[in-house]
């Protein structure tokens, strides 16, 4: 039998017994908040009243703040720790619109329509079942009650919960105030950095053996080594909460990664964290301590030993940074071995494009963080430039005739980077703290070419820098120079092959410019514009120059429309390359300018020459449904409406069709269908269709095309497949006169 008793919730609900632990997940806002600023607080509470109680205390009445509950809902938890996973599992779902605190610190406040939450809560499983209006209006009246002697236990209890999650948001935040001091000169966590460092800090909370893999996938400059650094940091707090030494493996595709981010890498001195340098070949004279915290550096080429990878010791956490370049099949399967070997707890990656047209590439990631991937946090390139992370990329694309004279197209590609910069210096773009470009060409000997006519091409006051080995080359032309020169808006131009594509962090680096091949993947892309993305000064515009020779068996317009496509791809667009508005966006907030053979294309040209692309690639590749249902979509925005204007405007139509009965023979419904008419509104049937006309007196040709209403075809022989002609159908005998 049950009986009722006052559970702080000061509802009268009767539940089993008084000693059962009961948890509860609640929304609260306030007038203020819901209508201004639509926020609401997501928090947990084992007495709803008391909980309440304390807003009320500390809120002052009559200007809006006085807090209410939108929802509470009772849970299975069976203790704390229980409950506060359940609150955990809902702040990480709506992480994205947390908000921040003015230190930097995150907030148990969502910027969340309190409806759109309460939709997710109920959907849990560990909810039971959610509070009344009336139970939650009770609550709300007796919070603002005096306390009873016999709510003093409760109250003392809700007040050691709140107590208890204060001590634990402060530790926690103590590391994170220690880390923005350190790391960032005191500076708040960007919105994208602070929810990994949440996530991950719940992930860490564990002390169970661990097996998680996972990326970070942010957009070049936007921080993904302050990100590779306070996953360590927090993965090394969480060994020495269990009393073990923390060890750290950082891989890296390339040393000039390294070069330019090792100065971050030693601050992890101050977290007690000992720095091994192992890449640029020092791996195998490399001592690494077995009693204190360290983190070991290495390039994938340096990890192709067996034996020196052995004498490592085995390694806690081990970050691949650039995951999408993990290596050759020797080394991934080396990596693989000693990840188990080692029981790695945790293995993580950074990287800005993941997926990769390499299908071998992408098995391997595949294989070790999963398919699809495991995303421990993502964060889109438009997300980054609205929040002011990173500067607006800007594309300028120039595709040349045929030459066959490798000479002439590289003087060429030095001409079209002159007239960028000095068309970024007209703009008043070229600033002051900036003012090094990177140009990329395929080939060493033709960076080595570009170096030495960039000197006749280039005004002499232009600054010429080399990042490959060049006899001709002196100590104030090297790569490391051009890093280390400070930016004073002088043209400062270095020339490379591969180096400092990926994973450089360069200060005032204004534009990346690029002499393509015949094709470059969109990863690789992504990395060159990316360059050039670091925020250095406000309004800046991150400029990407793409220079193209079209080659044998491919016109100027080819080439072009292969590099839009990979421009979209590059900018995440795929999935919007159908809709023209979208479309029309992307070009005229990417896309600055697109010249071919000197002639320069406007915006309508070139969101009809994407729209087309797509059209044609969305064709290419479909099995026969795909295909109908394709050209379907097309006749519809084109607004055919019958057979003969189809046939009229076959000059427009992308994928016009002769005969498409025949073509579509089995996928073919009507005329009708195929032109996306809607029919909603006409019978159904032939026979219908021959009732309504006779009920309607539309006995002749001639009365139907006068006087059909709208809820009939214009044209029945392109809605009925069996429709012959008029006489044979409708069939209206004459009326015989004895």
């Amino acid at each position: 039998m049950s009986h009722k008793i006052e559970w702080s919730s000061q509802s009268k609900r009767e539940v089993p017994t008084e000693s059962m632990f009961r948890g509860f997940i609640y929304t609260v806002g306030s007038a203020y908040a819901t209508t201004e600023n639509g926020q609401i607080k997501i928090g947990l509470t084992i007495h709803p009243g008391h909980r309440m109680y304390q807003y009320n205390t500390g809120d002052a009445p009559g200007i809006s703040l006085e807090k209410r509950y939108y929802g509470i809902w009772r849970t299975n938890a069976n203790d704390k720790k229980s409950l506060h996973a359940i609150e955990k599992k809902i702040h990480n779902f709506f992480a994205s619109r947390r908000q921040q605190k003015e230190d930097g610190g995150m907030s148990e406040w969502f910027k969340v329509a309190p409806e759109e939450v309460a939709e997710y809560i109920q959907s849990l499983p560990e909810v039971v079942e959610k509070l009344t209006a009336e139970e939650i209006a009770d609550i709300q009246t007796k919070s603002k009650m005096p306390r009873k002697k016999e709510d003093r236990a409760d109250f003392f209890e809700e007040l050691e919960l709140i107590d208890e999650q204060k001590e634990v948001m402060q530790e926690k935040a103590i590391l994170r105030e220690k880390f923005q001091a350190i790391m960032l000169g005191k500076r708040a966590l960007r919105t994208n950095q602070a929810e990994l460092w949440d996530k991950f800090t719940d992930l860490c909370e564990s002390l169970e053996p661990l097996n998680y893999k996972g990326i970070v996938q942010w957009p070049t400059a936007t921080g993904k080594t302050i990100a590779l650094l306070m996953l360590f940091i927090i993965s090394a707090e969480r060994c020495k909460r269990m009393g073990v030494v923390f060890r750290g493996l950082l891989v890296a595709p390339k040393n000039d990664i390294f070069i330019t981010i090792m100065k971050h890498i030693h601050l992890l001195s101050e977290f007690g964290i000992t720095v091994c340098e192992g890449h640029n070949a020092k791996l195998s004279s490399l001592h690494v301590p077995r009693d204190v915290p360290v983190l070991v550096t290495a390039t994938h080429a340096g990890l192709t030993d067996e034996h020196m990878i052995a004498m490592l010791p085995p390694m806690t956490h081990v970050h691949y940074d650039e995951v999408h370049r993990i290596g050759g099949d020797h080394f991934f399967d080396l990596l693989k071995h000693f990840l188990a070997v080692w029981n790695t707890e945790l293995l993580t990656g950074t990287s800005a494009t993941p997926k990769t047209s390499n299908p071998a590439q992408h098995r391997k990631i595949a294989e070790l963080f999963g398919e699809p991937y495991n995303i421990l946090h993502k964060c889109d390139i438009d997300r980054a430039i609205e929040a002011g992370w990173i500067a607006k990329p800007r594309f300028q694309i120039t595709v040349a005739s045929k030459n066959p004279r490798r000479q002439c197209i590289i003087r060429q590609f030095l001409q079209t980077i002159r007239a960028n910069i000095l068309a970024k210096q007209e703009q008043v773009l070229w600033s002051q703290k900036g003012g090094k470009c990177i140009a990329y060409l395929p080939l060493k000997e033709e960076v080595r070419d570009a170096f030495r006519l960039a000197k006749e091409e280039f005004p002499a006051d232009w600054k010429v820098y080399l990042a490959v080995e060049d006899d001709s080359a002196t100590l104030a032309n090297k790569d490391d120079k051009f890093v280390e020169d400070v930016a004073d808006g002088v043209p400062r131009i270095l020339f490379a092959c591969e180096r400092y594509r990926e994973g450089s962090d360069i200060d005032g680096l204004e534009m990346t410019s690029i002499l393509m091949g015949n094709t470059i993947a969109a990863n690789i892309l992504i990395q060159i514009i990316g360059r050039a993305l670091r925020l250095d000064h406000v309004g800046k515009q991150g400029w990407c120059s793409i220079f193209r020779p079209s080659d044998e068996g491919t016109t100027e317009e080819d080439v072009m429309d292969n590099i839009l496509l990979e421009i979209a791809e590059t900018l995440g667009r795929n999935e919007i390359l159908g809709d023209p508005k979208e479309i029309r966006k992307m070009v005229e907030a990417f896309i600055g300018s697109a010249t071919i053979r000197e002639k320069s294309f406007g915006v309508e040209e070139t969101v009809a020459r994407i729209q087309a692309l797509y059209e044609r690639r969305a064709w290419t590749g479909r099995n026969q449904k795909e295909r109908y249902e394709v050209i379907c979509r097309l006749n519809k925005e084109m607004n055919l409406a019958s057979r003969q204007e189809y046939q009229d405007r076959r000059s427009e139509h992308i994928n016009y069709i002769e005969d498409p009965e025949t073509y579509f023979k089995g996928w073919w419904v009507s005329w009708y269908h195929f032109l996306g008419v809607d029919t909603s509104a006409f019978p159904q049937t032939k026979p219908e269709w021959v009732r309504v006309c006779k009920e309607m007196g539309l006995t002749t040709w001639e009365i139907y095309k006068e006087k059909r209403p709208p809820t009939l075809p214009a044209e029945p022989g392109q809605m009925y497949e069996d429709y012959t002609n008029w006489g044979a159908e409708i069939g209206i005998e004459e009326e015989i006169v004895w």
